[in-house]
């Protein structure tokens, strides 16, 4: 978990979710998620 958020590899991609299970967003690679986490 990161800074209250679950990063989930799903098929090739990976998914963000909240610490209340709610989808943020989805990118190609985990440090691309990171990314748009931080600039959220």
């Amino acid at each position: 978990m990161y800074y209250g958020y679950e990063i989930i590899p799903v098929r090739g991609h990976y998914e963000v979710y909240d610490a209340d299970g709610r989808f943020v967003c989805s990118a190609d690679t985990k440090s691309e998620a990171l990314a748009e986490l931080s600039a959220a």
